[in-house]
């Protein structure tokens, strides 16, 4: 076991921290979660850790991560589900941590890992380079720049490219592990991926995402993981495993196969075939469940019901045969003469082949499959998707991630509705993990005001709830002289309740979730200071705008699960048939736990000040109320909107 000295070394006041950080603040309860963490590192199990916004959670995993894999010559794995969390790692956190390891005399490496396709190919550009008169206007020029900046950086990585990319563009370009030529391809040695592979081979610690965590993909040997965020790991994991099927992902593969037909002409009019079978399969599957098609602005969706499907479009078996037959006869003709150009033709046959196999895999098993455990579905609405995903996956998690028997540490801001993290590490199959959790060292009674609204219509009358909501949001607008938050449980009720605002409010500036990437417009709320910003699911979670340019943030809606959607309509029948009460077990808890993570948006810093306004009465009214009030902090509670408005009031003058 590390000593605790150790942690009173990097993290105490007159530590090592103290003296690289500008901004630092004494936080007993960083040192008591990294003691902890130091703890498991050494002695090895896993830890389940919760703490609260203030904590300073990634320094206080990555310090004593950072030195026991200095120490003790290992390598510590970090996972975050968000590519902002990621970055604030790499970019901020671990420089600081290294600068405070030079003070005991030690020097760490560390670097970032994505997916593949979050990187450049340098020898798709050099291919693509002939065709670019084909793409699009400009696009020459483009390839141009991308190869200049190519030949002389360190990193393939999208995030470090000086100039935007269309995705169209970028599909073409990214790395593919299906068409890499390896050590083979004359361009091996400018290979950008190659070089922050050999990066993250020597780092102490190396920083990855979820996705890439339970690919499977190959990584580097590491001896420790650490799951950040890991409130989404379940959401990250259930969409891995599961499956989908889409008329859009069939088009994108037959588009990409294209111009392989210049080399393969009988390719030509099999991918016509297979895309028209396409089509009508998907828009015949839709009609059959009752669905429409074509509807950009909401899709619909349903339990599926495999009896009511067309048979497999056979276009899609014969271009399957019709790609095997054409690399059979490759492999029994002569040697090609062609060298790498030749090569990288097979390597795109090879991946047609692999992609025709795969989609016509998963629709099998979407269709065929009778598991219980595993919800199937059908969404229409731009196009159609078929889908399937398991309902719980701590078993699998079990036998890929948490199988090494490594020391492992799961931590977020947000694991449980309040109480214990048994239930967490139940659904995770970590029920023999030690828990700890750090409570937020913020001030709420202080620093964050609560209304909660009585008198708000329920949220099932569609109409006279959105009236509501838009008329009361108006209200908190002009009593906030900041920037304010209104985050919904459905995309239905944000347009509703927009229409309403965007008529009323023309003296700040007024944006909704979709209007621009949530990156930018996260960005322009920050720098305006009062802007309102209307958001659904991915607002609730990982957004942090510290200051007034973040004073209030109005929750319109309890956030349970969608009733009604095929997903929980099977976890409820699933339930069911396990003797369990689907709303006691899952449905209160999950909402519980979203509930606090919306509340956590407003205070990210100990100077920050703001309300909290809930507009659904149902915590005032029904029982499971109790159980949203009681995972709150202690805050000043506000007796209405007037009051709301002497909040803010009283602030301005303080």
């Amino acid at each position: 076991m590390a000593a605790p000295t150790d942690v009173d070394l990097l993290l105490a006041p007159g530590g090592a921290l103290s003296v690289e950080d500008p901004g630092f603040e004494d936080r007993p309860g960083q040192r008591a979660m990294a003691r902890a963490v130091s703890e498991a590192l050494e002695g090895g199990g896993c830890l389940v850790a919760e703490a609260g916004t203030g904590v300073g959670k990634s320094l206080a995993y990555l310090l004593p991560g950072a030195l026991w894999a200095l120490r003790h010559g290992r390598r510590l794995l970090v996972s975050t589900h968000t590519r902002a969390l990621q970055e604030q790692i790499v970019d901020k956190d671990l420089p600081l941590a290294a600068a405070a390891l030079t003070r005991l005399g030690l020097t760490l490496r560390f670097a970032m890992l994505q997916g593949a396709e979050n990187y450049l190919c340098v020898q798709r550009l050099d291919r693509l380079a002939r065709d670019a008169p084909d793409l699009f206007d400009g696009a020459p020029a483009l390839i141009d720049r991308l190869a200049r900046w190519a030949r002389t950086s360190e990193t393939g990585h999208r995030s470090k490219i000086p100039e935007l990319v269309p995705q169209a563009l970028w599909s073409r370009l990214c790395r593919d592990p299906d068409l890499c030529l390896g050590p083979n391809g004359r361009l091996w040695s400018s290979c950008l991926y190659r070089k922050d592979k050999e990066r993250a081979e020597r780092a102490h610690v190396l920083v990855v995402n979820h996705a890439l965590l339970l690919s499977g993909a190959r990584l580097p040997s590491y001896d420790a993981l650490v799951v950040d965020e890991a409130h989404t790991l379940e959401d990250a994991a259930a969409s891995h495993f599961g499956l989908a099927v889409s008329k859009s992902r069939l088009t994108r593969l037959l588009e990409d196969a294209r111009p392989l037909s210049r080399r393969h002409p009988e390719l030509l009019s099999a991918l016509k075939r297979c895309g028209e079978d396409g089509a009508r399969f998907f828009d015949a599957a839709a009609r059959a469940h009752g669905l429409e098609t074509g509807r950009r602005e909401e899709s619909s969706s349903r339990l599926l019901e495999p009896s009511l499907l067309p048979e497999e479009p056979a276009a899609l078996r014969e271009l399957e045969a019709l790609c095997l037959r054409l690399m059979e006869t490759r492999a029994a003709g002569p040697e090609p003469s062609a060298g790498e150009e030749e090569a990288a033709w097979a390597a795109d046959l090879r991946l047609l082949h692999l992609r025709v196999a795969g989609f016509r895999g998963e629709l099998s098993s979407i269709v065929n499959g009778v598991d219980e455990e595993t919800a199937r579905w059908i969404e229409a609405g731009a196009g159609v998707e078929l889908k399937a995903s398991p309902l719980e996956v701590g078993a699998r998690l079990a036998e890929t991630v948490f199988s090494r028997g490594i020391p492992t540490i799961l931590t977020s801001a947000t694991l449980s509705g309040g109480g214990t993290l048994k239930e967490f590490r139940r659904r995770l199959g970590l029920e023999d993990a030690r828990e700890l959790a750090v409570a937020s060292p913020f001030d709420y009674r202080a620093q964050a005001g609560l209304l909660m609204l009585g008198d708000v219509p329920d949220p099932s009358d569609d109409r006279r709830y959105a009236t509501a909501v838009a008329a009361r949001c108006l209200r908190i607008v002009r009593a906030v002289p900041g920037g304010v938050f209104i985050l919904f449980s459905s995309w239905r009720s944000l347009r509703a309740v927009h229409a309403r605002l965007r008529r009323r409010i023309k003296d700040r500036p007024l944006w909704v979730q979709g209007e621009a990437g949530n990156d930018v417009l996260l960005e322009q709320f920050s720098r305006a200071g009062n802007a309102v910003l209307l958001g659904v699911d991915t607002f609730w979670q990982g957004i942090d705008v510290p200051g007034e340019a973040l004073s209030c943030v109005v929750l319109t809606k309890l956030p349970f699960p969608n009733f009604a959607s095929p997903v929980e309509e099977s976890r409820r029948r699933w339930f069911q048939s396990l003797g369990r009460d689907y709303f006691r077990d899952h449905s209160l808890p999950r909402a519980v736990m979203k509930f606090r993570q919306g509340f956590g948006r407003l205070i990210r810093t100990a100077t920050d000040r703001g309300a909290v306004v809930v507009l659904d009465s149902r915590i005032l009214k029904r029982g499971y109320g109790a159980a949203f009030r009681e995972a709150l902090p202690p805050c000043r509670q506000l007796a209405d909107l007037e009051a709301l408005g002497e909040f803010f009031q009283v602030g301005r003058r303080a």
